[in-house]
């Protein structure tokens, strides 16, 4: 009589990394059924029908990264008209990511997109965050809420109802003229809607844009007027954006407004993208005691081939934080950000096996910010196994042509593969 074995896959061998559970070693994970059956120093080979050896020093076994911020709506966005949006398996799964968050690619107009096309098709956990303007980045133009109408609270709530469980949040972007004009209107319309719904509320400060427009000091007072609505599990997302309207505009009238945030529960997220993130401004804030809780990529179609989640937290890593740190960012935290922390984020029996392996790389590596200031760090990261629900995946090559890991003198002016 054949005994089957009554693991589906064991992890073995690994430096198990997970912050917020405190582990920290060598361990063996078992998994059976899509879920961690069992955690332990060493366990039987014989025991699972697939094993896989991890070795080396620097090779971590990690709860399954999460990115809270990037752009999914794949096909529901017509690249060249309005925002090109991400496949969801590209940047998660195949990047070393279980779960992203979509952050308003779309609003009600053309959010069927993902219970139609997008949920049923992707490997990668996808959670969805609606944009307050009803036709977000569909349509040409810099903002998405051009008018007060453009948000369109009776349709976000016909969409909520027709769609349980799809709209976990509602998303902002504080960009255009409308923000001179009545950016406190819109902050205070958009609270509305998601507290009617019992949401978080995501903002995106810092306008690449201001500075072309009169009185680029009114986004200063319009982020000091958000972080003073914001509650507990809304999320400024761009903390160290360099643009105008982030929170280095006006330190002393900003910086105790955003502790009194902090303090309320409000989640402060990076969100680097191709325009949002400035090295200098992260190294002042960390100077001043002011870090992130978490860590995203705001990664779009083109921003596929400017960087990765891990290349973010590599940023991170240059700026000054430990690769414990990072993690914790890119994983408890992270769920802990998106109302998630009893489901994903910890390596734990019973919990959805959501597990990622990664290798920490020391080299001389270059990066570039918003600002196209480039800067050094000793640090990059690269993707090995994604283990979603399970289920054993290969990443991709990589966000360059030479694959994960950030710039250094042996990849400078590599071409394509």
């Amino acid at each position: 009589m054949t005994v089957v074995p009554p693991y589906d896959l064991l992890i073995r061998g690994g430096h198990v990394l997970d912050p917020g559970s405190g582990i920290d070693g060598r361990t063996d994970i078992a998994v059976a059924g899509g879920r961690i059956a069992a955690i332990a120093p060493e366990i039987d080979p014989a025991q699972a029908r697939r094993v896989v050896e991890i070795r080396g020093a620097d090779r971590y076994v990690v709860p399954g990264l999460i990115d809270i911020h990037t752009h999914v709506a794949h096909g529901a966005t017509t690249p060249g008209v309005g925002m090109g949006c991400c496949d969801p398996d590209d940047v998660g799964v195949r990047s070393g990511v279980t779960t992203v968050v979509d952050c308003g690619s779309v609003g009600v107009a053309n959010l069927g997109v993902f219970p139609t096309h997008i949920l049923p098709k992707a490997a990668t956990r996808v959670v969805v965050f609606v944009n307050a303007g009803s036709h977000a980045h569909t349509m040409p133009g810099w903002a998405d809420v051009a008018t007060l109408d453009d948000i369109d609270e009776r349709a976000i709530a016909a969409c909520v109802e027709h769609n349980p469980g799809l709209v976990s949040g509602v998303k902002l972007r504080l960009v255009g003229d409308i923000v001179n004009e009545r950016g406190e209107e819109i902050v205070d319309r958009s609270k509305k809607v998601a507290r009617e719904h019992r949401v978080p509320l995501m903002v995106h400060i810092g306008d690449l844009k201001a500075a072309e427009r009169p009185r680029p000091d009114r986004m200063a007072e319009v982020t000091r007027h958000l972080l003073e609505v914001l509650e507990p599990g809304d999320v400024l997302t761009h903390l160290c954006t360099p643009n105008v309207g982030g929170v280095m505009d006006d330190v002393d009238a900003t910086f105790p407004l955003i502790a009194e945030a902090r303090a309320r529960g409000v989640v402060l997220d990076p969100a680097l993208g191709m325009g949002n993130f400035g090295y200098a401004v992260a190294k002042e804030q960390a100077d001043r005691g002011l870090h992130p809780d978490t860590i995203s990529s705001d990664v779009t179609l083109g921003g596929q081939k400017f960087h990765s989640l891990v290349e973010c937290m590599a940023k991170f890593m240059a700026v000054g934080y430990s690769f414990r740190d990072v993690v914790s960012m890119t994983t408890g935290r992270a769920a802990a950000a998106i109302g998630l922390a009893d489901e994903i984020g910890a390596i734990a029996v019973g919990r959805v096996a959501d597990l990622t392996v990664l290798d920490l790389v020391r080299g001389d590596f270059t990066f570039v910010d918003t600002t196209k200031t480039r800067f050094s760090g000793e640090y990059g990261i690269v993707p090995v196994h994604t283990i979603r629900a399970g289920e054993l995946i290969a990443p991709g090559w990589g966000t360059h042509p030479w694959g994960f890991l950030p710039e250094s003198a042996e990849t400078a002016g590599a071409g394509a593969r």
